[in-house]
């Protein structure tokens, strides 16, 4: 299953009629953000209607564009999937359906990474695309991408081909969404989703 492509077909329903068709979607680059720990790349931001939203990774683009292109893309290009999940997320909290849009300040990362700790227990935790560094610091986890009992997913990783394998397969059920990239494929998907510390 591509939980991008559904998550935009999702949108398109939301947004039918509703006039934000019309209004221009900036993306762009902020070399001077700083990024949720379970992410690495550079910080693409999406604007729109006085909202701004974000999406991390190592193929930004800079654009203006508009929802009617989103709904008529193909999403097969990397950079088209990243640009993509930047709108959603910039849509999805336009539209106030999803809160955690901007990474929290780093002196919260500590705070988030010990209660995602304690939330997963003893579980075994593996991820999609999750830095190394932080991985290791769960008790227990497996660098089998797409492994563990709990299986964490920032925003690389949802754009990834693996992802489809993971929605699509049986292991559905053992992913947890990380971080603001993924808010709005979260919230359209109805999927479980980990930013207790993100910004709105």
């Amino acid at each position: 299953m591509d939980i991008v492509k559904d998550a935009v077909r999702k949108l398109e329903e939301l947004t039918r009629g509703c006039g934000c068709e019309d209004g221009n979607i900036v993306l762009s680059v902020n070399p001077e953000r700083t990024v949720c720990q379970f992410e690495k790349g550079a910080c693409m931001e999406a604007s729109f209607g006085g909202r701004t939203a974000e999406f991390v990774t190592f193929e930004p683009t800079r654009a203006t564009t508009r929802l009617p292109f989103l709904f008529r893309a193909t999403l097969d290009k990397t950079v088209h999937r990243v640009a993509a999940c930047a709108i959603l997320n910039v849509m999805t909290g336009f539209l106030c359906i999803s809160r955690a849009r901007l990474s929290c300040e780093p002196e919260c990362h500590a705070a988030c990474r010990a209660d995602l700790i304690e939330k997963v227990g003893e579980r075994v935790v593996g991820g999609l695309h999750i830095p190394p560094h932080v991985l290791g610091q769960f008790p227990r986890h497996t660098d089998v991408p797409g492994g563990g009992e709990v299986v964490l997913v920032g925003g690389e990783g949802l754009i990834s081909p693996e992802a489809c394998d993971l929605f699509g397969g049986e292991r559905a059920g053992s992913v947890l969404l990380v971080g603001p990239s993924t808010a709005g494929v979260a919230t359209l998907e109805n999927l479980p989703h980990w930013c207790p510390y993100g910004k709105g």
